[in-house]
Protein backbone atom coordinates (compact mmCIF):
# COMPACT_ATOMS: atom_id res chain seq x y z
CA UNK A 1 0.00 0.00 0.00
CA UNK A 2 2.93 2.40 0.81
CA UNK A 3 4.09 2.11 -2.56
CA UNK A 4 1.15 2.70 -4.33
CA UNK A 5 0.68 5.82 -2.33
CA UNK A 6 3.94 7.29 -3.71
CA UNK A 7 2.63 6.40 -7.41
CA UNK A 8 -0.27 8.07 -6.77
CA UNK A 9 1.62 10.79 -4.98
CA UNK A 10 3.81 11.19 -7.56
CA UNK A 11 1.24 11.07 -10.73
CA UNK A 12 -0.64 14.02 -8.95
CA UNK A 13 2.58 15.98 -8.70
CA UNK A 14 2.94 15.40 -12.32
CA UNK A 15 -0.37 16.69 -13.24
CA UNK A 16 -0.13 19.69 -10.96
CA UNK A 17 3.22 20.10 -12.80
CA UNK A 18 2.24 19.50 -16.10
CA UNK A 19 -1.13 21.76 -15.78
CA UNK A 20 0.50 24.80 -15.05
CA UNK A 21 3.20 24.48 -17.34
CA UNK A 22 0.98 26.80 -20.39
CA UNK A 23 0.33 29.35 -18.21
CA UNK A 24 3.80 29.37 -16.76
CA UNK A 25 5.28 29.73 -20.36
CA UNK A 26 1.85 32.39 -20.82
CA UNK A 27 3.69 34.34 -17.88
CA UNK A 28 7.31 34.29 -19.24
CA UNK A 29 5.98 35.21 -22.78
CA UNK A 30 4.46 38.44 -21.29
CA UNK A 31 7.30 39.01 -19.36
CA UNK A 32 9.68 38.28 -22.09
CA UNK A 33 7.05 40.88 -24.49
CA UNK A 34 7.13 43.74 -22.12
CA UNK A 35 10.97 43.51 -21.79
CA UNK A 36 11.35 43.42 -25.33
CA UNK A 37 9.23 46.69 -25.48
CA UNK A 38 10.91 48.31 -23.09
CA UNK A 39 14.23 47.72 -24.79
CA UNK A 40 13.08 49.51 -27.88
CA UNK A 41 14.13 53.14 -27.55
CA UNK A 42 11.00 55.23 -27.65
CA UNK A 43 10.98 57.96 -30.76
CA UNK A 44 10.03 61.15 -28.88
CA UNK A 45 11.43 63.67 -31.86
CA UNK A 46 12.82 62.27 -35.24
CA UNK A 47 16.42 63.64 -35.94
CA UNK A 48 16.81 66.13 -38.94
CA UNK A 49 19.40 64.44 -41.30
CA UNK A 50 19.82 68.43 -43.02
CA UNK A 51 20.39 70.22 -39.87
CA UNK A 52 21.90 67.57 -37.63
CA UNK A 53 25.49 67.63 -36.41
CA UNK A 54 27.60 65.09 -35.53
CA UNK A 55 26.56 64.11 -31.93
CA UNK A 56 22.94 64.17 -32.88
CA UNK A 57 23.51 61.93 -35.31
CA UNK A 58 25.01 59.28 -33.29
CA UNK A 59 22.05 59.05 -31.07
CA UNK A 60 20.10 57.45 -33.71
CA UNK A 61 20.19 53.91 -32.85
CA UNK A 62 22.90 52.22 -35.40
CA UNK A 63 24.85 55.44 -36.30
CA UNK A 64 27.66 55.71 -34.77
CA UNK A 65 30.75 58.28 -34.94
CA UNK A 66 32.28 57.06 -38.63
CA UNK A 67 28.69 56.75 -40.02
CA UNK A 68 27.53 60.29 -38.63
CA UNK A 69 30.63 62.21 -39.50
CA UNK A 70 30.01 60.53 -43.27
CA UNK A 71 26.76 61.88 -43.66
CA UNK A 72 27.50 65.27 -42.61
CA UNK A 73 30.26 65.05 -45.10
CA UNK A 74 28.00 63.85 -47.85
CA UNK A 75 25.63 66.71 -46.53
CA UNK A 76 28.59 69.71 -47.34
CA UNK A 77 29.76 68.03 -50.42
CA UNK A 78 26.70 67.13 -51.63
CA UNK A 79 24.17 69.61 -50.68
CA UNK A 80 20.86 68.54 -48.51
CA UNK A 81 19.11 65.11 -49.03
CA UNK A 82 15.50 65.41 -50.91
CA UNK A 83 14.59 62.31 -48.99
CA UNK A 84 15.45 59.61 -46.19
CA UNK A 85 16.08 57.18 -48.75
CA UNK A 86 19.30 59.20 -50.09
CA UNK A 87 20.97 58.10 -47.27
CA UNK A 88 21.56 54.83 -48.98
CA UNK A 89 24.26 57.37 -51.15
CA UNK A 90 26.33 57.60 -47.86
CA UNK A 91 29.31 55.17 -47.33
CA UNK A 92 28.48 52.73 -44.49
CA UNK A 93 24.73 52.54 -44.68
CA UNK A 94 23.18 50.16 -46.84
CA UNK A 95 19.56 49.26 -47.18
CA UNK A 96 19.25 47.26 -43.79
CA UNK A 97 21.13 50.12 -42.11
CA UNK A 98 18.72 52.46 -43.70
CA UNK A 99 15.54 50.58 -42.80
CA UNK A 100 17.01 50.31 -39.05
CA UNK A 101 17.30 54.17 -39.24
CA UNK A 102 14.74 55.28 -41.03
CA UNK A 103 12.37 55.66 -37.94
CA UNK A 104 14.45 58.34 -36.31
CA UNK A 105 15.29 60.12 -38.99
CA UNK A 106 13.45 63.18 -40.90
CA UNK A 107 14.45 65.17 -43.56
CA UNK A 108 13.00 68.69 -43.81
Amino acid sequence: MNRMTTVVAILLSLMVVFSFSPAMAAGNDDRQQVATEEAKPEVSAKININTADVEALTTIPGIGPKTAEAIVAYRNDKGQFKKVDDLIEVKGIGEKKLEQIRPYVQNI
